[in-house]
Order: structure tokens, then C-alpha cells, then sequence
């Protein structure tokens, strides 16, 4: 087909690829779409929605050396053409941060990644708070074990500076409950409660080329660690939309930044977690109009940009589905 776009995914096998996946089906483009997916796993249900599935070699393996796994990701695009390449995976985001302009220059794909400070800092929860704090922009109050001196008061949290999915995240109520639980976290940062369940949100901004394209806000609930309802309505307090435009500008990323926060009791938003990636709701976000990855396709292609701002109000609920093949 001559007017093909040939796009990769890395992660079929992840929320993340597969979300970015349904993007694509969901996009207005999915018949121009030829899809190649990367993967580190067999059997991923996201490798039978990509005409081909590629396994790369395993760079968390020590006898895998990262110029290895570079040479065979550059074969595969180079074969394959790619116009743009989706990252899926939160491992992947430094090497491939690291490797961004010699991959765009080897192969002339453009690879949807930001720059390895923007990835240091979106990887470790107190530079994240200490990024906010030094750019004058409503952060909670965060410590290591080397400055905390019972600053906080009870309730407080306790998590892994870098950590996914709420993994090792403490709700810490009483100073018995600090004791037991602070040996038990490897590198730990000690922050302030923000507001309450109610009032948390997951939000998507979309910047590219130093310029805001979109953002959206959409109010959560969860269910182990991953997002299980997500709401959007118009009257989102816009004091949100204000803090993540003057975050982003200062962060400045390329790509996709999905940011975790909630209003604290003065109904001020602080952001306690940025991913800088897309994140498991990109799918989610889509459904009400957002489509980021139909957006930088276009963009990438010099094609007429579709609305991020033309949204249905509602609730998306996830849910487990099934696959079936006979192959």
C-alpha cells in the first residue's frame, strides 16, 4: 500500500504496549497502519494484534552488552521502515533516551522518547519533588533518610524512591508502624499525605518540539496499583491544567508525560509521581477523545492533527478480557 505508515511498539506484552496498540486500531489511520512490535516475553497477547513480533535480546541479561541489542533494534526498523517507534516498556526509557539521535539518524524513524534528565528525573520520586520545589511549583514535602528529622506528622507515606505500580507503598499512621516499616524499604523517600482518595487524579500532557500540544485530567480509583476507573468531566478544577502546563514548560520532555497527583486540603494539586511514558491509561484516555498516539503519528507524518480538545464527559472502567488463537 503505497500510502503505508509503519509504526513499532515496544512491550506488546505490557499494559503499555497495548494500549498503545488499541490507540491505533481506535485511530481513523488504523487501516494505513502497518504495526511491529518488540518484545523480551513469547506469547504476548499485544504480538498477535502487530503483523510481526520481533524478540530483542535481553539487556537485563549480563552477557547481553547494550551495543548488542542496539544492532539488532537498528536491523529491524531499518527492515521494516518504521516512520515512528512507540517505547512500552519503563527499562527501556534510558537506553533508548540514550540512543534517541542515533537511532533517528541510522534509520530515520523517530523514536517518542524525552532526554535521559527528563527520564532521571520522572524515575526518582524525590528528585520529582525536589524538581517541583526548585521551580517555585506546588510539591509535597518529601525527605530521604539522610535530611528527615520528623518533620511530618502522621499520616504520612513511605515508598521506594524508584518503584512502579505502588509497589512498597505505606500508608504510615503511627510512629510503631514508621519503626517497623522504614527497614523494610530500599531507599526510601518519606513524604507528606496529600489530600484524600477522592481527589486523585491521573493526568496525560502531550508536549512535543517545546510546545504544549494537549492535556487531560481525568480523576481515578485504583485496584493494586494500576488505574481501575478513570472519570473526565469538563468542570476539573482548571488550577490542574495551569500547574501541569507551568510543569511542563519546565520540564520540557518529548513525548508523553503522565503525571500522578492529587489536591491537597487547600485544593492545591501537587504531583507525587511522574512517569515519562506513556502509561496504562493512554487506551483509557482515547476513549474520551484524547488519542495521543493518533496525534503523534500525524505529527510525525506531516498530516492534519486531530482534537485533543473536542471530549466526552464519563467513566471508562477497565476489565480483564480474553484472547483466543489457534496458532
Amino acid at each position: 500500500m503505497g500510502n503505508s505508515i509503519n509504526i513499532g511498539i515496544t512491550g506488546t506484552g505490557s499494559l503499555i504496549g497495548q494500549a498503545i496498540i488499541k490507540c491505533i486500531k481506535l485511530s481513523v489511520l488504523k487501516s494505513q497502519i502497518n504495526l511491529i512490535g518488540f518484545d523480551y516475553i513469547p506469547g504476548s497477547v499485544g504480538a498477535y494484534w502487530c503483523e510481526t513480533n520481533y524478540l530483542l535480546p535481553d539487556i537485563f541479561k549480563k552477557d547481553i552488552k547494550e551495543e548488542i541489542w542496539l544492532s539488532s533494534l537498528i536491523e529491524k526498523v531499518k527492515l521494516h521502515k518504521l516512520n515512528v517507534l512507540f517505547i512500552g516498556i519503563d527499562f527501556e526509557l534510558p537506553v533508548f533516551a540514550k540512543h534517541r539521535d542515533y537511532i533517528e539518524k541510522e534509520t530515520n524513524c523517530h523514536v517518542i522518547v524525552s532526554n535521559e534528565k527528563v527520564i532521571e528525573i520522572a524515575d526518582d520520586k524525590y528528585l520529582t519533588a525536589s524538581f517541583l520545589k526548585e521551580n517555585n511549583l506546588y510539591y509535597p514535602k518529601s525527605y530521604t533518610l539522610l535530611n528527615y528529622n520528623s518533620q511530618l506528622s502522621f499520616p504520612m507515606i513511605i515508598k521506594p524512591r524508584i518503584g512502579f505500580r505502588s509497589v512498597g507503598f505505606n500508608l504510615i499512621k503511627t510512629q510503631e508502624e514508621f519503626d517497623r516499616i522504614m527497614p523494610t524499604i530500599k531507599e526510601p523517600v518519606i513524604q507528606e499525605c496529600i489530600g484524600n482518595i477522592e481527589d486523585e487524579y491521573t493526568c496525560g500532557i502531550l508536549f512535543l518540539d517545546n510546545e504544549l500540544k494537549g492535556s487531560i485530567a481525568l480523576r481515578r480509583t485504583l485496584k493494586e496499583g494500576n488505574t481501575s476507573t478513570a472519570m473526565y468531566h469538563k468542570d476539573t478544577p482548571q488550577i490542574i491544567y495551569d500547574y501541569l502546563k507551568d510543569v511542563s514548560y519546565k520540564l520540557r520532555p518529548y513525548g508523553v508525560l503522565n503525571f500522578q497527583l492529587r489536591l491537597d486540603n487547600e485544593g492545591l494539586p501537587k504531583i507525587f509521581e511522574i512517569n515519562a511514558r506513556h502509561s496504562g491509561t493512554t487506551y483509557m484516555r482515547a476513549l474520551f477523545g484524547y488519542n495521543e498516539i493518533e496525534y503523534i503519528i500525524c505529527y510525525c507524518m506531516n498530516l492534519p492533527l486531530p482534537s485533543l480538545t473536542n471530549l466526552k464527559e464519563g467513566k471508562v472502567v477497565r476489565f480483564f478480557d480474553e484472547f483466543f488463537t489457534n496458532n
